[in-house]
C-alpha cells in the first residue's frame, strides 16, 4: 500500500562531530598579558586629561561675569 505512505526524502543524520582541542593555557595565558601591555601602554596620565572647568563654579558667576548662564553651565 504505497499510496498511504508519504513521499518525503529523508536525509541521512549528519557525522558525529569531533572531539574538541584540548585548551592551550599557556598561549591563553601569553596572549592575555601581550593583550593586557598594549592595553595600558594605551592610557594617558591625568594631565593629558580635558578639564570642562572648576567644578566648585555655580551658574552666579556667570551672571557676574555679564554673561547668561547656559545648558552646560
Amino acid at each position: 500500500m504505497s499510496f498511504l505512505k508519504p513521499k518525503v526524502y529523508v536525509p541521512p543524520p549528519p557525522p558525529v562531530p569531533e572531539e574538541p582541542a584540548k585548551a592551550d593555557y599557556e598561549k591563553a595565558a601569553a596572549l592575555s598579558a601581550e593583550a593586557e601591555t598594549t592595553e595600558r601602554k594605551k592610557r594617558r596620565g591625568r594631565g593629558s586629561t580635558i578639564v570642562a572647568g572648576n567644578l566648585g563654579e555655580t551658574s552666579t558667576s556667570m551672571s557676574g561675569s555679564g554673561g547668561t548662564p547656559t545648558l552646560l553651565g
